[in-house]
């Protein structure tokens, strides 16, 4: 790991839960009926790798992991971030590629679904080379919109 990137901890979801961005709160909701806390909790329970991204001042800012999916050899990847994620996206953008790569090493692909509301995950989704494949106009509990997208490891090519 670096300074900007250390395992999650239960303290860290503590601290960010409240303070999530609001469209990764309403991702959540949406999706899955549940309050962004105890989405996270799971995640770090059930997930291969779950990290912290931290700013320069050591504060938490978000969390990205990823878990084994119900299609074999595939990862679910997610991401939630506080509002201070912009202050220090450059940072966060810089390590981003490295960090993927690093998330997606023991999978063929990684995938999952975004609301399509969240404008700024879509747009960093597709700055890290994910494809749209799918747009359900009802999915989750509250039936939104949402994208679905994937990611083909590199390494698969070389097989």
């Amino acid at each position: 790991m670096n300074k900007y990137l250390r395992e999650t901890t239960k303290h860290d979801i503590d601290l960010l839960a409240p303070n999530l961005r609001q469209a990764d709160r309403n991702e959540c909701i949406a999706a899955t009926g549940c309050e962004p806390h105890g989405i996270m909790l799971e995640g770090l329970k059930m997930g291969d790798k779950t990290l912290t991204m931290v700013a320069p001042t050591g504060i938490p800012v978000g969390l990205l992991g990823v878990g084994k999916s119900i299609i074999e050899d595939a990862g679910a990847i997610w991401l939630v971030a506080t509002d201070d994620i912009e202050k220090y996206q450059m940072t966060f953008l810089r390590h981003s590629k490295r960090v993927l790569k690093e998330l997606q090493q023991d999978y063929l692909a990684l995938h999952n679904y975004v609301d399509a509301r969240n404008s700024l995950h879509i747009k960093w989704l597709k700055w890290m080379g994910f494809k749209f494949i799918n747009k359900f106009d009802r999915f989750g509990v509250e039936q939104r919109p949402f994208y679905e997208f994937v990611r083909i490891n590199e390494c698969v090519y070389q097989h």
